[in-house]
């Protein structure tokens, strides 16, 4: 879904133009209600083997020795924004120091052709699906399960093109819907009951589709555990008042800021809806490559979701004519892309992909009284009645944070690219690593306050690998070693890739092991150096002081240490 729009973008490079090409035989086509002799289903898988096309040949990931030389296959956007200048190689221009265009490579033009044409595929074959039933039923309402009702373009055909009254896709349509399924078959389904009104005992059946929020509720006390233990490297801010905590959130958003949500029970399904979020201004384009690159650490390709005010988004949102018919509320779940309304695109560019369409969320007071409060604040202040909302995970392969534990790591994983975190009534920053009270700072009294004592945030483990390394012109090779750390007890530690940390060098290493919380950084620097008196210190001691203290900071920064 996020590639398919790329078809027939083009970018510019240098004199020439970049864009996909159009498969233009059908991968797969025919009619699901009848047999494959009879026009049913036919898939040529052929025209799928193979590809996206990834090779040693391919000179934008190869050079001519095979070395890779750009290890982001999918890392491109519309051109229409030139990101800041970062540290990858891949983003800056070496000729002029200034940042290049987001290009795709060879690899992502291929891709970009094989989603377009099975998204076109999947449209054609299942629209005629949902239109042949329709005509030999007379429904006029449409529910949509299975995984494919996940693809929120096509959700958004069928819903505005068949004329439905009605159409309803669960926020669990997947595999993960089935468990709800089977305690509705379990509550209702072997009673002989009205189906519409209640069962043999009376026990009355759901009026309303069930709310998305059903998952566990973290209680206070776990709340507080998780930032206690945590604390050393957070600044922690008790609001209790919600008008004013949503006031704090919207100052950040309106400037430019990054804030993840924490907020009541988790959302069941694959889309975040206000409870377990990443919210950002969706006024500002650069935050989609900020957002993708350096929180979320994805493909830049990607674009994200408005969660809209429902009795707003037919003023932003081509819905379609049953729109009205329910209070413009046409995808509470997140299920369904709508085109922005050409006039209002450039208003909202950060939510608005580059075809046009948005996956659109729209948040109603009864569903979402919270959440819905929230926007109408974001609303009065900007005039945009709608916030960018991403899922709150910011690891790679981990799925929306649950507890609240998850929600301190990932927030701090996010390296001070998420500037708040609001979790209940506590509202929390990233604690700098302040190198003044590291090393006694003057007090406003004009007292001198001791210097503190770098701790260790507990064991560690230590992993050292030796290799030699050869090239044509030195036969005798070279030495490189290299040592990882693992800390199960910080509060940024993922058990998934065994919480392996790799040192910069030895020196990172050392100090790690002198941190016990019992000498500051003038004594560790005595360890070093015949004297540890800063008066003394030589112009190489004052280096190492200098390295020390980076480090340091470095471990402070990755929850290694605190003081």
């Amino acid at each position: 879904m996020g590639l398919a729009p790329w078809q027939g973008h083009v970018w510019d490079k240098d004199t020439t133009t970049l864009t996909a090409e159009t498969i233009n035989e059908p991968i797969f086509e025919g009619k699901l209600y009848k047999d494959v002799d009879d026009g049913g289903l036919k898939i040529d898988r052929s025209r799928m083997m193979g590809l996206p096309f990834n090779a040693r040949i391919d000179p934008d990931m190869f050079d001519d020795e095979g070395n890779m030389i750009r290890s982001k296959k999918y890392d491109f956007d519309d051109n229409d924004y030139i990101p800041p200048e970062s540290d990858d190689d891949d983003n800056s221009d070496s000729s002029n120091g200034s940042p290049s265009k987001q290009l795709p490579t060879k690899v992502a033009l291929d891709a970009i052709s094989l989603s377009s044409r099975i998204q076109t595929d999947l449209e054609s074959v299942a629209m005629d699906f949902a239109k042949h039933f329709k005509e030999k039923t007379g429904e006029t309402n449409l529910c949509l399960a299975g995984g494919v009702a996940l693809n929120s373009v096509l959700n958004g055909k069928l819903s505005r093109e068949l004329g439905f009254e009605n159409t309803f896709i669960p926020p669990y349509p997947g595999d993960d819907g089935i468990a709800v399924g089977c305690c509705a078959f379990g509550l209702y389904g072997l009673t002989n009951g009205d189906s519409a009104s209640s069962d043999s005992e009376g026990v009355p059946l759901w009026s309303e589709p069930l709310s998305p929020y059903l998952g566990p509720m973290p209680t206070n006390s776990e709340i507080q555990e998780a930032i206690s233990h945590a604390s050393p490297w957070l600044e922690v801010e008790t609001v209790r008042d919600e008008s004013t905590r949503n006031d704090l959130i919207v100052e950040e958003l309106s400037n430019g800021g990054v804030v993840a949500i924490y907020n009541g029970r988790s959302e069941l399904g694959p889309r975040a809806l206000g409870h377990r979020s990443i919210l950002a201004d969706p006024r500002k384009k650069g935050l989609v490559r900020f957002i993708n690159e350096f929180v979320k650490k994805r493909e830049s390709f990607r674009p994200f979701a408005p969660s809209c005010l429902a009795e707003e988004a037919h003023t932003w949102f081509e819905l379609g004519e049953q729109a009205a018919a329910v209070t413009n509320n046409v995808s509470p779940f997140m299920s369904i892309t709508a085109q922005v309304k050409e006039a209002k695109r450039e208003s909202i560019p950060a939510v608005t992909h580059c075809d046009g369409s948005s996956r659109l969320q729209s948040v109603t007071p009864e569903a979402e009284p919270h959440y819905h409060r929230l926007i109408s604040a974001f609303f009065k202040k900007t005039g945009i009645p709608m916030v960018l909302n991403t899922s709150f995970n910011t690891l790679k392969g981990e799925p929306i944070v649950e507890s609240p534990q998850n929600a301190i790591r990932s927030f701090l994983s996010s390296m001070g690219t998420i500037e708040m975190l609001v979790m209940g009534d506590y509202v929390i920053k990233r604690k700098q690593a302040n190198i003044r009270i590291l090393l006694g700072e003057e007090q406003k009294n004009g007292i001198m306050t001791p210097p503190s004592f770098p701790k260790r945030a507990g064991s560690v483990n230590y992993e050292s690998s030796f290799s030699i390394e050869t090239d044509s012109s030195d036969d005798n090779g070279s030495s490189v070693s290299k040592t990882r750390i693992q800390m199960p007890e910080r509060p940024m530690h993922n058990e998934k890739d065994g919480g392996w940390f790799e040192l910069i060098d030895d020196l990172e290493g050392q100090l790690l092991g002198m941190c016990d919380g019992s000498i500051g950084v003038a004594d560790i620097l005595t360890q070093f150096t015949a004297e540890g008196d800063y008066d003394k210190i030589t112009e190489e001691d004052q280096f190492l002081l200098q390295n020390i203290i980076q480090r340091l900071a470095r471990l402070y920064e990755h929850t290694f240490i605190s003081w």
